[in-house]
């Protein structure tokens, strides 16, 4: 969604943890999906799912996302909304 949203997936940020036990408690990307890429590996490495369920709902989100984007995300003023 994020990607949608800013039209591309380059973009500088950084997410930071509330997890006490966190050893590295800020990170930092370049692209959203060094993010998406973390995710889906830390999910593995914790033993929470395997890589071939994490690629299908990675798939399935991007689906949802592309969706909900072209279905509901409107720019301002869009005459469906009543504004110029």
């Amino acid at each position: 969604m994020l990607r949608l949203f800013f039209g591309t997936d380059e973009l500088n940020f950084q997410l930071t943890t509330t997890n006490p036990n966190a050893v590295q408690k800020t990170r930092s990307f370049t692209r959203f999906s060094q993010a998406e890429d973390e995710v889906v590996n830390a999910r593995v490495y914790v033993g929470i799912h395997y890589r071939g369920t994490d690629r299908v709902s990675r798939t399935q989100g991007l689906r949802v996302a592309n969706w909900a984007f072209k279905n509901y995300f409107r720019p301002v003023g869009d005459p469906l909304f009543g504004l110029p």
